[in-house]
């Protein structure tokens, strides 16, 4: 009886045990998956690794990127590490349809990724067939940037922006002001504080990036400029006004042009009207004026910008009559209109006010309007300024010593035009010299000035002269009657004079 019960105790305890060598073989195979991995030889600069580790995250590549994020694109030359698996790793140029080809996968897709993201594709790709799923993608040589550049610049249109190395050596990123100097720089109308770069966005198409390079030049504020991304599109919008202080900062900037030629027309009160081509040059080697004009503004001054005043001086000057304080200069603006921008050159050359002296663009229209009450101080300041022309012509005709026409500078007085003609002769009447000069109506006026070589300029008793004046210097009264008794005699002894040398013969 004794024995039976145990033998049952056995028996149950058997039957109890009979599952457990199965569930002990099923854990025991699960655990020696990772087996082989721990058991090859692991290189000394590398720490064991477990299995937490082992276990990567996917990143999805429809996931928002980094505005400013280099993508790859047809062209990259890269090059793929796959850890201890050299047949896999290697260079190749990613193909004209965005992808490249692993023996393990096909061909992948890496067009759009950035670096990480193509680590992270690669990872997910191999890793059915990797132990260690270890992959580097990196950057060997980027392909040129497809990129588009309109509006303010002096070569609008598509281009291809290169990294730039030096020796050979890392790249250089392609920034915003490299794109413009590849656009042969912008224009003076140009309105750096706002340039806009159109950039693709994945999955939510494009986005604007507004720029002020302002800031770069006046503070420094390098983060204004930008990297340049393969696509973007960059528009520099037109200034909505003549800024003349803007224009001058950005003159000297490495992304403003060392010349261009711009052609602006000019009318009214000024001594040659028409269309005048202006070239302008950063170190004053081409002249900022009238092609072929050895006189053209820019040469002695060392370059500038092309402004108003060096407009009026290639037009020979402003005339005696010319309003400056009443410039008026026609602009396009952005919506193809043109718009008026007054200047007053008055205060330039009273006030030393350098925005009235505009900066001008191509296809300017400048009139000169004319002047209705002339104030002969206000002249005087004129003739005296860089755009009033550097010699007038004045006639002196009658008894002067040296006759004709003279050269002389603007403003100079009627008794200066007088010592230039070399005085008057014994017969000249110096009490009444006349002085004719037309009117900007077309009438002439006549005055009567005593030529005394002692008088002060003054605008009563020795005025200040214009250009294509003329002095008539007439014979005294006594002269006249001496001459006209002279001539009378000379006709009535002539003939016996004659007659007297036919007898002697």
């Amino acid at each position: 009886m004794r024995v039976s019960q145990f033998g049952k105790v056995i028996s149950l305890v058997l039957i109890a045990s009979v599952p457990l060598p199965s569930l002990a073989q099923t854990t025991t195979t699960e655990k020696t998956t990772p087996a082989p991995a721990m058991s090859e030889p692991v290189n000394g600069n590398l720490r064991p690794l477990t299995g937490s580790e082992l276990a990567v995250p996917t990143l999805s590549v429809k996931d928002s990127q980094d505005t400013f994020r280099y993508t790859l694109g047809a062209g990259d030359s890269i090059k793929i590490d796959i850890f201890n698996v050299p047949e896999l790793s290697g260079t190749q140029t990613i193909a004209p349809d965005g992808t490249v080809n692993i023996a393990l996968v096909g061909a992948v897709k890496l067009e759009g990724l950035g670096l990480d993201e193509a680590n992270a594709l690669l990872r997910e790709k191999l890793n059915p067939f990797l132990v260690r799923n270890i992959v580097n993608v990196s950057l060997l040589s980027p392909r040129p940037l497809n990129i588009a550049i309109v509006g303010e610049v002096n070569r609008p249109g598509p281009r291809f922006l290169n990294y730039v190395g030096a020796g050979g050596g890392a790249s250089n990123a392609a920034t915003l002001t490299r794109a413009l100097e590849s656009a042969s720089g912008i224009t003076s109308r140009a309105d750096i504080s706002n340039i806009q770069i159109s950039r693709r966005d994945g999955a939510l198409g494009r986005r604007v990036i507004t720029v002020n390079l302002q800031e770069l030049l006046e503070r420094g504020d390098i983060s204004q400029d930008v990297r340049i991304l393969d696509g973007d599109s960059i528009l520099v919008p037109p200034l909505n006004q003549a800024n003349a202080s803007q224009t001058r900062t950005v003159s000297n900037s490495t992304f403003s042009p060392d010349s261009y030629t711009i052609q602006v027309a000019i009318v009214g009160e000024v001594n040659r009207v028409g269309p005048q081509t202006l070239v302008y040059s950063r170190n004053g080697v081409v002249p900022t004026g009238l092609a072929g004009d050895t006189r053209a503004a820019g040469v002695s001054s060392g370059g500038g910008p092309v402004t108003l005043s060096r407009a009026l001086q290639t037009a020979n000057g402003v005339t005696e009559v010319a309003d400056i304080s009443n410039i008026e200069v026609s602009r396009l603006d952005d919506k193809g209109k043109r718009t008026i921008v007054k200047a007053n050159l008055l205060d330039l050359i009273t006030k030393a006010d350098l925005t009235q002296d505009i900066i001008l663009t191509d296809g300017d229209l400048i009139r000169v309007p004319r002047l209705l009450n002339p104030n002969p101080k206000d002249y005087q300041q004129i003739a005296k300024a860089t755009f009033s022309p550097t010699t007038i012509t004045v006639q002196v005709v009658g008894e002067a010593v040296r006759p004709g026409p003279l050269q002389l500078r603007p403003n100079s007085s009627f008794t200066e035009a007088i010592s230039f003609a070399g005085g008057l002769t014994n017969d000249a009447d110096w009490r009444a010299v006349e002085l004719y000069r037309v009117n900007p109506d077309g009438s002439i006026m006549r005055r009567n000035l005593i030529a005394d070589l002692n008088l002060p300029l003054n605008e009563e008793s020795n005025p200040g002269l214009r250009d294509r004046d003329v002095i008539v210097v007439r014979p005294s009264f006594g002269a006249s009657i001496l001459g006209s008794t002279t001539r009378f005699l000379g006709n009535i002894v002539t003939p016996f004079g004659l007659i007297n040398n036919l007898f002697r013969r």
